[in-house]
């Protein structure tokens, strides 16, 4: 339960089956790094994969195995106006340790390297390796 999400019961087997996320005793600390060692690389993921023009701030909120959450402030339509957006970078694949995670976290940065400087692997790409991307929360105040 909670504001905007949906309940849902856990059978017995499987809530006592489960296990932290893997990367649940480092997220702060590789957050925090993002945060303070990848600005550019932030920023250039904001523009060129998340779309986002006009950026005041970005920041990494939260890593898990999955992919990662960001939180983007842009310059609103009116004058001195902020919109904050979050949204969720999944990883290609569900990583297994912290050396996977980095690895992953680097391949978003370089693919939004690439958008920012026009290269484009064709139809000789892969396919699908787009960086899944999904909008979580928008600013309503706009």
């Amino acid at each position: 339960g909670g504001f905007g999400f949906l309940a849902k019961w856990v059978p017995v087997e499987e809530y006592r089956d489960a296990a932290a996320d893997i990367l649940a005793m480092e997220a702060a600390d590789i957050v925090t790094k993002l945060n303070r060692v990848h600005t550019e690389d932030l920023q250039l993921t904001a523009t060129h994969l998340l779309g986002c023009t006009e950026i005041e701030s970005i920041r990494v909120t939260n890593i898990d195995r999955l992919g990662m959450d960001v939180r983007v402030t842009t310059k609103g339509k009116r004058k001195n106006k902020l919109i904050t957006d979050e949204f969720r970078i999944g990883f290609r694949i569900p990583v297994i340790s912290v050396e996977d995670a980095k690895s992953e976290v680097l391949k978003v940065f370089q693919e939004a390297w690439e958008a920012a400087n026009g290269i484009d692997w064709g139809e000789d790409g892969e396919p699908d390796t787009e960086v899944p991307v999904l909008k979580i929360a928008a600013d309503g105040l706009e």
